[in-house]
């Protein structure tokens, strides 16, 4: 694991029957967070570690999904990437330019974060604190942009038309939960299995909590596609009349004073009219209150989105050599329930019964890539306490860092909202032994970056061992 700061970077290696390393990078990316602090400037250094490491043979690349903190080192260090000699590339089905339903989502889905996110960013001084998080929300889904900030696609794109095209012979396969793949033949031959698990099909839309992003989420663009620095109308302007005129020729009706009763500040008695100026006042009291919820509107689409790319993460088991180690990406709870309880119906409680395959996966892991950076909407309930069941220890790592996300709750941890969230990795500290990347310092061009959340590796499962190195930590199985 990579301490990149906030964002995944994993790189495995297995040996093959003959000796010879082969290696599978899971993602590659890093991302400023909403308090700008996740990006820790070492992943170029990681990067480049990597490929010494691998000496350019990587037998696997897995993207999970789209999101800048899993892909953002795939633009930045493209030239590096381009060098690699890459056996196979995985991809979740929703990267599919073969599914027609994904294509649209996710076209309608870059569109849709870019223009909130130019809205927001024209806002300016202007925008309120839920805008500002609203518009990071943004720059994760689509990446940073160019200098002057009018790139159409973002740096996201630049990584996923590297992944989709740079690699000659390695022509990207996308799963979902339940397809066979297609392990590239040294991985194969080394005897390495692997069960793809998430994300659900592209049909169950409402697993992944979005039916219609241009109806969920474009209606709080302005409606040029958001570039108008202009506070967003929430009514056009055919639907604006004088309160006090009479209906237009073609007009059925109009809004009379009456029509603002209950913003007028003394409410009149039944009997009594509303005056013009009182229905004049009240109509800007009722309009300025609605020009303060969009702040919230806006930042309601943002995490819509954000959870949407999370869901589409592709989660894969793999198995060598008796060892079992799930990867999940940032898979939320859609992904995790279409696993857990073989359903295709969304259940907030996730109080279903959990069916055998699960449970047997969950009861006999040896490592656990961590949901999510350690995220409270990652690693559900049910299946935290499953992988105790058994009392079988296991490795767990968490690619996170402090105080990016989210703040914590000291007077009611069950309130709190940051990540990584400290009672999910108590409860998997306790049932694995669990290591962090922001609890080791790492050295970057000479230069110590001090550890976040400081502490000593724990006592590693029966038969593994974790050893720290200048960039990252290793965990041997």
């Amino acid at each position: 694991m990579y301490r990149v700061g906030f964002g995944d970077f994993f790189l495995v290696t297995l040996l093959s029957a003959g000796g010879k390393p082969l290696h599978i990078v899971v993602d590659c990316g890093v991302f400023k967070g909403t308090s700008q602090t996740g990006d820790i400037g070492s992943i170029e250094a990681a990067v480049a570690d990597m490929v010494q490491t691998t000496a350019g043979q990587v037998a696997l690349i897995i993207m999970t999904h789209r999101h800048a903190d899993h892909i953002a080192g795939f633009a930045r260090c493209a030239d590096a990437f381009k060098k690699l000699t890459v056996g196979g590339v995985w991809m979740p089905i929703w990267e599919s330019e073969y599914e027609p339903t994904a294509l649209k989502f996710q076209a309608e889905l870059t569109r849709t974060a870019l223009g909130l996110r130019q809205h927001l960013t024209a806002l300016g001084a202007r925008a309120s604190e839920e805008q500002n998080t609203a518009r990071k929300y943004m720059e994760n889904a689509t990446g940073e942009l160019d200098a002057a900030g009018a790139v159409a696609k973002g740096s996201n794109a630049v990584a996923l038309d590297l992944l989709k095209h740079a690699f000659p012979g390695a022509t990207p396969h996308y799963y979902k939960g339940g397809d066979v793949a297609q392990l590239p033949p040294a991985l194969a031959a080394a005897g390495l299995s692997s069960q793809i698990l998430g994300p659900p099909p592209v049909t169950d839309l409402d697993l992944m909590k979005l039916m219609d992003l241009q109806k969920n989420v474009g209606q709080y663009l302005a409606g040029d596609g958001g570039e108008d620095p202009v506070f967003f109308e929430p009514f056009g302007t055919e639907w604006e009349v004088d309160p006090a005129s009479a209906p237009k020729t073609g007009q059925s009706e109009f809004y009379a004073p009456e029509s603002f009763r209950e913003w007028v500040r003394n409410p009149r008695k039944p009997w009594e009219s509303v005056t013009k100026e009182e229905a004049r006042q009240a109509r800007g009291r009722m309009e300025g209150a609605l020009q303060q919820l969009q702040p919230i509107a806006a930042l309601t689409a943002a995490k819509e989105l954000d959870s949407f790319l999370n869901n589409q993460s592709l989660a894969v088991l793999f198995t060598f050599k008796g060892k079992k180690l799930l990867f999940v990406g940032d898979a939320q709870a859609g992904n995790w329930e279409h696993w857990l309880f073989d359903t295709d119906t969304p259940d907030k409680t996730a109080g279903g019964t959990m069916g055998p395959v699960a449970r047997q996966i969950l009861t006999s892991l040896n490592f656990y890539k961590v949901g999510h950076h350690g995220s409270g909407n990652a690693t559900p309930k049910a299946a935290a306490e499953m992988m105790g069941t058994q009392g079988h220890k296991f490795a767990a790592m968490c690619s996170t860092q402090a105080g990016v996300y989210g703040t914590e709750n000291p007077d009611d941890p069950t309130k709190g909202t940051e990540v990584p969230r400290g009672p999910l990795l108590e409860k998997l500290a306790s049932e694995s032994a669990l290591v962090r990347s922001d609890q080791i310092a790492i050295t970057v061009a000479g230069k110590q970056i001090p550890a976040k959340a400081p502490a000593a590796l724990p006592a590693p499962p029966p038969g593994s061992r974790f050893t720290p190195g200048s960039l990252w930590v290793d965990c041997y199985l």
